[in-house]
């Protein structure tokens, strides 16, 4: 049987792999977010170019006039779009790091069992190695004499 010792560096090391793993996806969640992000503000920010040329060109003829509203009402939808696959984003980087947390805590906690068994196990050798030294002078003397 193994001893508790072993048993718990197993499951230390599951919990690390697993706690890794969680904060890898984490991660990854939070790097596609970063790009939706920075997409949402390039859309944002040529909306606002665009918005901003036609605003200093007032003299827009009216047959491009519902060109170009079309041409926003469509990247007004674009940025709509964006900002929801943004959202979508967002809930999902928060499920992984509760995940990941959840994770972390556990961990922690065996750690702190590994720890707390590390302790038990020295303090137990510590007191053998006194019983067996307390115990030579009680089995006679050392050098064969009685």
């Amino acid at each position: 049987m193994a001893r508790r010792p072993d048993k718990i560096d197993k499951l230390v090391s599951l919990a690390s792999a697993e706690e890794r793993q969680t904060g890898q996806r984490a991660g990854r969640v939070q790097s596609q977010l970063n790009d939706h992000l920075k997409r949402l503000s390039e859309l944002n920010a040529y909306r606002q170019a665009y918005a901003d040329k036609a605003e200093n060109n007032a003299r827009i003829h009216s047959a491009h006039w519902k060109d170009y509203q079309n041409f926003l009402f469509r990247l007004d939808e674009a940025a709509r779009s964006q900002r929801e696959i943004v959202q979508d984003c967002e809930r999902t980087l928060e499920s992984h790091r509760q995940r990941w947390m959840a994770k972390r805590q556990r961990l922690e906690s065996l750690q702190r069992v590994q720890s707390r068994y590390l302790k038990e196990a020295t303090a137990d050798a510590y007191r053998s190695e006194q019983r067996t030294l307390d115990d030579l002078p009680a089995k006679g003397d050392i050098f064969g004499r009685d």
